[in-house]
């Protein structure tokens, strides 16, 4: 994933938004459901009917006409806020709160906003310098803003990475783009990647991934001395890359080998440093640190150099290659090769290939695999929903089985999991809109260009909207059974919504439920010593700490 100067709010907006929203949200296509791709229809399926929505705000969106709405909604001032001072805004908050370190506001800014909902309701104005953010946890709040959105959704700049495009002349891609150029990158990219259609083609090569996966799980830890599989962080970054590799270029890199090419390595290596050091980047503001050419500035841009040297290389050789199989008639059409696709579109520059592709590729490292570490986690503390996985995949899959689509179809429990773990832990902790026109959300009116933030993180630990939101309850998302919950679709957003949702989505639901199935079948996974991990944000939600599994083979 790579993810230029905007004009008006939204350049203004960037620098606050670190404190509430991942740098990156992959862009797509609204699906019918939230659920996980090729439910069977055991899941929770979203409902939008206003009988199924659980909010306990006193002031909800009105449903009478926007003229009503504006006439008896109340001024933006009104909006609860935390202590202001004149310029500075909330600045002074975080000051007295000893969060203005970069360490700090990554390890505290999630729990500070989830406790200014505490303190303020379900909505509250966040003011830094000369710019305002309005910050939602309820679940009708946020359909209301996924309505309003418009044709052309806009969300807050992420004004380091844009800034990178302007100084090496690079293409925007999909994330960074708006409006009509944006539409246009979107409908070519959601056919090959939201298209169950096309998705469904994928599993095959997915399969195979996620099985010399775990082979190498079980030689690593073999070589540890059966003690656990050193680096798990590290090897799932590099599962990851090679499954989205697999799925772009129809073709196996070798990133699960021993001795991976320096240049995969590079490329693991630059997108870590680009999400590090995005936050340090955005306080309290890109602008200043490149004109003061700060340490992670330098390093910021040194890394976003290294991600497109590299995958401008991997993909001039995979274009060379596929032009070359097309012209000996060596096509699979049955394999469809992502980056040929797009290119025999024939509507996006070389340059504009280049950059969503690569966006693709980096989204892949540190989204899908700190999810599946998430997940790993959670499992190694249950030995009991482990057997109980086992033996839903053992039915429907059986052992030692090449997985189809068809099979994923029914491996409810396995996607309740993950749906699970997305709840507990989203790789974005918000999600941000800019208003294209005045809107009333709440009782308040909100003016145009106004940022709001759907702070994902805080809803899904709400206990109004999931009770126990602290306990692992994968049950929870099963529509048969005694813990099933009566679940408001917006209460949950780990993939966006609307048309700017995750493009990847799909993907990303295959690559976890093959690997996790996978697993399963083979393995135990437990931790070596029982301890409980926090979470930081890098922006991305990560493990604050290493964590060290152990996988005990079930043969």
């Amino acid at each position: 994933m790579s993810l230029s100067a905007m004009a008006g709010s939204r350049q203004k907006l960037s620098s606050v938004l670190g404190r509430a929203v991942s740098p990156w949200r992959a862009e797509g296509v609204s699906g019918r459901g939230l659920a996980l791709g090729g439910s069977g229809g055991h899941l929770v399926r979203p409902r939008t009917g206003p009988s199924v929505v659980q909010t306990y705000s006193t002031a909800t969106v009105s449903s009478t006409s926007p003229a009503e709405d504006h006439s008896q909604a109340r001024p933006f001032s009104d909006i609860p806020s935390p202590p202001s001072v004149p310029f500075f805004g909330n600045l002074f908050h975080l000051w007295r709160e000893g969060l203005l370190s970069k360490d700090k506001i990554k390890k505290n800014h999630i729990l500070m906003f989830s406790n200014m909902f505490n303190q303020y309701g379900p909505i509250f104005r966040w003011k830094m310098l000369n710019v305002e953010m309005v910050c939602i946890k309820d679940p009708v709040a946020v359909q209301e803003l996924f309505k309003k959105e418009g044709k052309y959704p806009a969300r807050i700049d992420i004004k380091p990475w844009r800034r990178y495009r302007e100084i090496s002349g690079k293409a925007t891609g999909v994330f960074l783009s708006d409006g009509k150029e944006w539409q246009k990158t979107r409908t070519i990219m959601a056919r090959p990647m939201l298209r169950p259609k096309h998705v469904s083609t994928y599993v095959r090569n997915l399969d195979m991934v996620s099985s010399d996966m775990s082979e190498r799980l079980r030689v690593l830890q073999a070589r540890a001395d059966g003690i656990e599989v050193p680096d798990i962080s590290d090897e799932l970054f590099k599962w990851a890359l090679e499954s989205i590799c697999t799925i772009l270029f129809n073709e196996r890199m070798g990133y699960l080998q021993d001795n991976i090419p320096q240049n995969a390595q590079d490329f693991i290596q630059a997108m870590h440093t680009i999400f590090l050091t995005t936050n340090a980047l955005l306080v309290p503001d890109a602008d200043v640190h490149r004109f003061l050419r700060t340490k992670p500035w330098r390093q910021s841009m040194e890394a976003w150099d290294t991600v497109f040297r590299v995958g401008e290389q991997v993909m001039d050789r995979q274009l060379q290659e596929a032009l070359e199989r097309e012209e000996r008639g060596e096509e699979d059409e049955d394999q469809p090769n992502f980056l040929a696709f797009i290119s025999s579109t024939g509507r996006l520059s070389k340059d504009e290939i280049y950059s969503n592709t690569i966006e693709l590729m980096g989204a892949a490292i540190d989204t899908t695999s700190t999810t599946l570490l998430w997940t790993l986690y959670e499992l190694s503390r249950r030995p009991e929903l482990q057997d109980r996985l086992h033996q839903e995949v053992t039915q429907v899959i059986g052992q030692d089985k090449v997985m189809t689509w068809d099979d994923l179809k029914d491996l409810h429990l396995l996607k309740a999991v993950i749906k699970e773990s997305l709840r507990m832990y989203p790789v974005a902790p918000a999600i941000s809109r800019v208003l294209q026109e005045d809107t009333v959300i709440m009782g308040y009116k909100l003016p145009a260009k106004t940022c709001v933030a759907a702070q994902v993180y805080a809803m899904g630990r709400d206990p109004h909207l999931f009770p126990d939101p602290d306990q692992f309850k994968p049950e929870r998302w099963l529509r048969t059974g005694e813990a099933h919950d009566d679940i408001n679709p917006y209460s949950s957003l780990p993939f966006g919504f609307g048309p700017r949702s995750c493009i990847g989505r799909r993907v990303a639901e295959v690559e976890l439920q093959l690997f996790l199935a996978k697993m399963s079948q083979q393995f135990v996974v437990s931790q070596v010593e029982p301890e409980e991990v926090s979470s930081v944000a890098q922006p991305i939600l990560m493990p604050e700490t290493p964590l060290h599994l152990r996988f005990v083979d079930r043969k």
